[in-house]
């Protein structure tokens, strides 16, 4: 079985954007909490309340989507440093086995 060393720098790449949209998220909720109405009558209160539910909602949403994909990057990098640790000590030990070759000279 083999792997590609670049899964561990894809790993990075998606945590790191995850974890972006992350913060994004955690600044736009404030924002999107605190809707005004946009005149005083009961439909824009309503309209806004209704907004702010299903905003907040589609954030939680998001973040919930946005940490599986941070977990997803972790795994994606753990899995490439299992490889390489293993990759690593079966050469080293296949090394250490393998008898000294040499080749005499004929003359």
């Amino acid at each position: 079985m083999s792997f590609d060393p670049a899964v561990a720098v894809i790993g990075s790449q998606i945590v790191g954007s995850a974890m972006q949209a992350l913060q994004t998220g955690a600044a736009a909720e404030p924002a999107v909490a605190a809707l005004a109405p946009a005149g005083a009558e009961e439909v824009s209160a309503l309209a806004a309340a209704a907004f702010v539910a299903e905003a907040t909602q589609m954030l939680a949403f998001l973040t919930a989507a946005h940490t599986e994909l941070a977990r997803t990057g972790n795994a994606l990098v753990e899995i490439a440093r299992i490889y390489a640790e293993t990759d690593g000590a079966a050469a080293r030990r296949l090394n250490e086995l393998r008898p000294a070759v040499g080749y005499r000279i004929a003359g």
